[in-house]
């Protein structure tokens, strides 16, 4: 496999380097900010329609203590409601609370819970089920404790209010209410161990059937708390991984919408189709096990960032469509640094000075095993960080796996010595400390531990003003230019969907992922 990809890596890496070039060819596609961001609800949609999806990626389990991408949330959301929302400009909204305040002190965040809701297997949604939800994600075996790792305690008011006590980091807190930490399940479904394949929740929609890894049909719930949240009476979900594949169907009228890659944006409205695209929170990257030899070197992790031409990267996989930058976070972030900017000149692909800087270090005869995910976009990036690392003497071979196996051989198992994949995570700063930072983070096998890095990143997340929190994530990336950690950003990506005429009521969020509660399709 090594040889036949390093031939494929090699072509593909050499039309990057042109397009990296003064002599690059046009870009394909107009600039991301000349594309809307979301389609209006039409008046004349079919509230008996049906909507048609398909995703990158499939959830592997309908209980929310056993994801490991969050990317998962794209197929939960139709059964279940979150105890808090993020809009499309990223503000947080209540959705199964009414209200969130933080106290004066910052030490706890509390909740206001909508009355007389159920889960659809009856059981009532009162503060004791949400108090028994949060417990789990926090509890050690969860995968998605590092979300919600400030939780101290959880008080039960009264039926209707919850106290989430805090040690610091109330800011990412509400962030993680809007997400797979703010999923609530039925207690009674999750002590019954039902939940892995079937989910039961509080949502607008049930799934009706699915195969597992291929696709979900869902249909509409009577007397739904939010009736505007249900504009078709069904929905298809389907994985549809390899990125042609899934447009090919698009554009023959299979589905009514679908995620596509940005160089696709120009192909999809020549066919027709309505496309929306948007800056996001996800960034690709690679991440090291730092207990291979060498790779706990933070001079050895310089090399490795000079090895790989973001620029290029950005235009020949992206069209542009991704901004090319050593910071994981967008320029609209609270972790933003205005004086780091894109860092490309602290870290300037420079493949000679990193050989340089191999050999000073004595580091020869290294062969990494690359895990990524078998989505084809994120393939083709692997095979890119091969040849590139490939040209500073480092031997790679790349394994491509399904999400959940790629994160077993990397996190678990450790028998693959880098990732590269995609960050899908929380759209809050923080989200980058509880799963890739921490030294017990799931992203760190090798238990990395960087020290000012943490240290500014915890003083960051204890703030809800965005400009002090902003101030300390400035010296954190000021501490990560200094000793690079064993994550290595690439570019910020500019998600895009591309939909059916007929199709509205639909959004990007600034995390990434299409906003499609409430998606109408139009009468035929």
């Amino acid at each position: 496999m090594r040889s036949r990809l390093k031939f494929t890596a090699a072509l593909f890496a050499t039309s990057l380097l042109v397009a990296g070039c003064g002599d690059a060819p046009a870009k394909k596609t107009k600039a991301t900010d000349q594309y809307a961001t979301g389609v209006e609800l039409a008046k004349d949609y079919d509230p008996n329609g049906h909507f048609s999806y398909a995703y990158t990626a499939f959830a592997s389990s309908w209980d929310p203590v056993d994801s490991i991408n969050g990317a998962d949330i794209a197929f939960w959301r139709p059964v279940y409601d979150t105890l808090l929302s993020q809009t499309p400009d990223g503000d947080i909204e209540p959705q199964l609370a009414t209200s969130f305040k933080a106290a004066d002190d910052l030490s706890s965040l509390t909740l206001t819970l909508r009355e007389g809701l159920t889960f659809a297997d009856g059981t009532p949604f009162d503060a004791n089920a949400v108090k028994f939800n949060l417990d789990r994600y926090r509890a050690k075996e969860s995968k998605i404790a590092g979300e919600v790792y400030q939780i101290t305690s959880i008080d039960v008011v009264d039926p209707r209010t919850v106290k989430i006590n805090v040690s610091g980091g109330l800011g990412p807190l509400s962030v993680a209410l809007a997400a797979r930490a703010g999923v609530m399940v039925s207690p009674t479904a999750a002590q019954a161990g039902t939940l892995k394949t079937a989910p039961v929740g509080i949502g607008g929609y049930r799934v009706t059937s699915q195969v597992p890894g291929d696709q979900v049909n869902y249909e509409k719930v009577a007397n739904y708390w939010d009736p505007d949240a249900q504009k078709v009476a069904t929905l298809t979900y389907k994985l549809i991984s390899d990125d042609q594949t899934r447009y090919n169907a698009l554009a023959a009228g299979e589905l009514d919408a679908a995620q596509i890659n940005p160089d696709q944006l120009d192909d999809a409205e020549k066919a027709g189709l309505k496309v929306i695209a948007k800056p996001s929170a996800i960034f690709l990257y690679v991440a090291l096990n730092t207990q291979t030899p060498g790779l706990g070197d933070p001079e050895v992790r310089k090399a490795l960032n000079m090895a790989i031409d973001r620029k290029a990267i950005a235009e020949g996989m992206y069209d542009g469509h991704c901004t090319p930058q050593i910071q994981p976070f967008s320029v609209d972030s609270p972790g933003y640094s205005k004086k780091v900017g894109d860092g490309l000149d602290d870290f300037p692909y420079d493949p000679e000075a990193a050989k340089k800087i191999l050999k000073d270090k004595g580091i020869k005869d290294l062969e990494l095993v690359n895990a990524t995910p078998n989505v084809t976009i994120y393939t083709k990036f692997a095979e890119v960080v091969q040849s590139q690392f490939e040209d500073i003497g480092i031997k790679v071979s790349v394994k491509p796996l399904p999400p959940a196996q790629m994160v077993q051989e990397f996190s678990l198992d450790k028998s693959a010595q880098i990732v590269s994949s995609v960050f899908t995570g929380l759209n809050d700063p923080d989200a980058l400390n509880g799963r890739y930072l921490a030294p017990k983070a799931l992203f760190n096998p090798g238990g990395a531990d960087n020290p000012e890095i943490l240290k500014y990143a915890t003083e960051g997340a204890s703030f809800l003003d965005p400009a002090k929190r902003n101030a300390a994530y400035e010296k954190m990336m000021d501490a990560w230019v200094k000793t690079p950690p064993h994550i290595i950003p690439v570019c910020m990506i500019h998600l895009s969907t591309a939909m059916q005429k007929d199709v509205s009521n639909i959004y990007h969020k600034s995390s990434g992922s299409p906003d499609l509660r409430g998606v109408a399709v139009g009468k035929d």
